[in-house]
C-alpha cells in the first residue's frame, strides 16, 4: 500500500522573482569614505560647482570709475610696459649719424600720430571691457569696407580707439584651413551720438586688441570679444571691500558709554524719557567741560571697547587674495613696502617686471610693430614708404640700476675687457667700438673675426731669429715662399701693417694661435719679454741690430 511513498514524485518549480538590480552609480575620480561621508551624498562639498561671473560692459565701467583697487587693476600693467619708449634701431644704415637722424625721424613721426597714448588706451579698454581696437586713418583710396592696401598707402592721418562696444563683428573667417580662422575680419562701427553708425570697417584697417579668452570654440561670442580681467577679480574685490568698510563700522561704535540709573524701567514706565535724557545730556556735558563725571551714589557710568584682534590678520589675508587674483605682488596693488627682517621687495620687483616683459612681448610690441610697419609703408611717412631693413624694437630694461651699480658694472667689464686684451683675443678697436661705438654704453663685445690691418700704433718692429731646420720642416708649403711688395714702406710702416704670422711666413716659420695682429701690437703686448729676452742677448745694454 506504501508503495507509492517509493516512487519518485515530479516537482513543481515554483516562480522565483528576480532580485531586483541596483542601478549602477557613476562618480569622478577621488576620495571617498562611506563612514565619515567624505566624497558621498552626505558631503556638503560635493555639491560645490563653478559659475563664472561675468560682467557687463556698464558694470566694468562703473567699477573701473568708482573703485581705487579696480582701477590699479587695469592700467598698473598697461602704464608699467609704455613707461619708457622703446627705442628702434636700424642696422642696414652704417652710419652712424645718418642711422641717429632716421631714427628720430621715425620716433617723431610715431609721437605725432600719439602712437603711445593710443596704444596704452587700448591696453587699458581691452582689459576693462575685454577687447578694443585702434582704428588707423590710413589714405590709401579705398572704402574702409576694403583690405588696407599697403603699396597705394599714402599717409595715416589720425588714430581712433574704439571700446569694445563700439565694434560689433559682423563677418568672420570661417575656413579652418586659414591662419585666421575664427578671427573678425569685418567690425561694424556704433558712434555714440549715432552719426556715422552702421559703417564697416575691414581688419586690416584695426589693431585689434582681443580680450582675455579661455576658449576658441564659439569665437561669435560677446559679438567677436573676450572678457574684461575685472570678471576674475569681482568676487574677491567685493569680499575685500566689505571687510575693510565693516572695520570702518566698528571703528564708528568702537567705545560705547552705558550709564546705569536706579529705577530706569519705573522712570521710563512712568513716561518720563525726558528725565533720562537731560540726566544723560547733564552727564556727557560735565565729563566734556570739568574732566570729570557727577554721577549719583547709586548711579554708574562706564565705556565698553570693542575687541579688534585678530581684524588685522583677516584683513592682511584678505588683501594677499585680492593681490593674487589680480596677479600683482601687494607692494604694487598697495603701494606698501617689505616688511619682515632683511624684507627688500626685491623678489616682488622682480617678479613684477618679469611680468610686465611678458606683457610687453604679448601685447604692446606687436601693436607697436603694426603700426610702424604701416608707418614706413605710407609715402607721407619719414621713410618715403620704403620700409628699412634689420629694423628692431627694443624696450629698456625695467629694472633700472642706481648709478653706484652701473659703475660697479662698467668696472667688472673693463677688468675682464683688460685680460682679453692681454690674451690677444680682442683688438683695442674692438673693445672700442663695442664699448663705445654704438647710442649708448654696451657691455657686449663684437669681435671682427677678420684682422684688422688699419691699426697704427707708433712702435718699432720685432725681430725674428733665422728659421731652424726643424721649424722648416714643421712649415707648411704654402707659408715656404716669402711674400713680394711691390711698395716701399719703412720699418715702422711695415710694423703696423704687416701681421706676425705674415713675418713668420716670410722666414718658413709655422704661425702663432695669437699671431694674427700687427707686429707693433705684438710687440707692445710682449713688451716685458722682449725687453727682459734683449738684455739677456745685449748684457751691455747696447740696442740690437737689424
Amino acid at each position: 500500500m506504501l508503495d507509492f511513498l517509493a516512487m519518485p514524485r515530479k516537482r513543481t518549480a515554483k516562480p522565483t522573482t528576480p532580485a531586483p538590480v541596483e542601478p549602477r552609480s557613476y562618480r569622478l575620480d577621488g576620495w571617498q569614505n562611506v563612514l565619515t561621508g567624505l566624497g558621498t551624498s552626505r558631503d556638503k562639498s560635493t555639491y560645490a560647482e563653478v559659475i563664472p561671473t561675468v560682467l557687463t560692459q556698464q558694470q566694468c565701467e562703473n567699477l573701473w570709475k568708482g573703485d581705487d583697487m579696480a582701477d590699479l587693476i587695469v592700467t598698473a600693467l598697461p602704464g608699467e610696459s609704455l613707461r619708457e619708449d622703446p627705442t628702434l634701431t636700424i642696422a642696414s644704415i652704417e652710419d652712424a649719424d645718418e642711422r641717429a637722424a632716421a631714427v628720430d625721424t621715425v620716433m617723431a613721426a610715431l609721437s605725432d600720430l600719439k602712437v603711445k597714448q593710443a596704444i596704452r588706451r587700448g591696453l587699458e579698454y581691452e582689459r576693462a571691457y575685454g577687447g578694443a581696437a585702434i582704428y588707423v586713418g590710413a589714405v590709401d583710396g579705398q572704402d574702409p569696407a576694403e583690405p588696407l592696401q599697403l603699396s597705394s598707402l599714402r599717409a595715416i592721418r589720425h588714430l581712433t580707439v574704439f571700446e569694445r562696444r563700439q565694434l560689433t563683428a559682423v563677418s568672420y573667417q570661417e575656413n579652418p584651413l586659414l591662419p585666421d580662422y575664427g578671427k573678425p575680419w569685418l567690425y561694424e562701427v556704433q558712434s555714440f551720438s549715432g552719426d556715422g553708425t552702421g559703417q564697416r570697417v575691414h581688419a586690416s584697417r584695426l589693431v585689434v586688441f582681443p580680450g582675455r579668452r579661455v576658449t576658441d570654440r564659439n569665437p561669435t561670442a560677446n559679438d567677436g570679444w573676450g572678457e574684461s580681467v575685472l570678471s576674475l577679480v569681482w568676487d574677491v574685490l567685493r569680499i575685500f571691500n566689505q571687510a575693510f568698510s565693516g572695520v570702518g563700522y566698528t571703528m564708528m561704535d568702537f567705545s560705547v558709554a552705558i550709564m546705569k540709573v536706579k529705577g530706569l524701567a519705573a522712570i521710563v514706565a512712568a513716561n518720563s524719557p525726558e528725565a533720562v535724557a537731560t540726566r544723560a545730556q547733564a552727564i556727557e556735558l560735565g565729563r566734556s567741560i570739568a574732566k570729570t563725571i557727577l554721577l549719583d551714589s547709586e548711579e554708574e557710568y562706564e565705556r565698553k571697547t570693542t575687541n579688534l584682534s585678530g581684524v588685522s590678520d583677516v584683513l592682511s589675508q584678505v588683501s594677499t587674495r585680492l593681490a593674487a587674483a589680480a596677479r600683482m605682488p601687494i607692494s604694487k596693488l598697495f603701494g606698501q613696502s617689505a616688511s619682515g627682517l632683511n624684507a627688500t621687495g626685491e623678489g616682488d620687483a622682480r617678479n613684477w617686471y618679469d611680468a610686465v616683459a611678458a606683457y610687453q612681448t604679448e601685447r604692446v610690441r606687436p601693436a607697436e610693430e603694426q603700426l610702424l610697419k604701416l608707418l614706413f609703408a605710407s609715402k607721407s611717412g619719414p621713410t618715403k614708404g620704403i620700409e628699412p631693413e634689420n629694423w628692431a624694437l627694443k624696450f629698456p630694461a625695467l629694472w633700472q640700476p642706481t648709478a653706484k651699480e652701473q659703475a660697479e658694472t662698467r668696472k667688472v667689464v673693463a677688468e675682464t675687457d683688460a685680460i682679453n686684451y692681454d690674451m690677444g683675443l680682442v683688438t683695442s678697436e674692438e673693445l672700442r667700438m663695442s664699448r663705445f661705438g654704438g647710442e649708448e654704453y654696451s657691455a657686449e663685445t663684437e669681435v671682427d673675426s677678420a684682422p684688422d690691418l688699419s691699426e697704427s700704433l707708433a712702435l718699432s718692429s720685432v725681430t725674428a731669429a733665422p728659421p731652424t731646420e726643424s721649424d722648416l720642416s714643421k712649415a707648411e708649403p704654402q707659408n715656404m715662399a716669402p711674400q713680394t711688395r711691390s711698395v716701399e714702406l719703412t720699418p715702422t710702416d711695415l710694423a703696423t701693417i704687416i701681421t706676425v704670422n705674415e713675418k713668420r711666413a716670410e722666414f718658413g716659420l709655422p704661425p702663432w694661435p695669437d699671431g694674427n695682429v700687427s707686429i707693433a701690437e705684438f710687440q707692445a703686448r710682449n713688451a716685458t719679454v722682449i725687453a727682459k729676452a734683449q738684455e739677456a742677448t745685449n748684457p751691455s745694454g747696447a740696442a740690437p741690430t737689424t
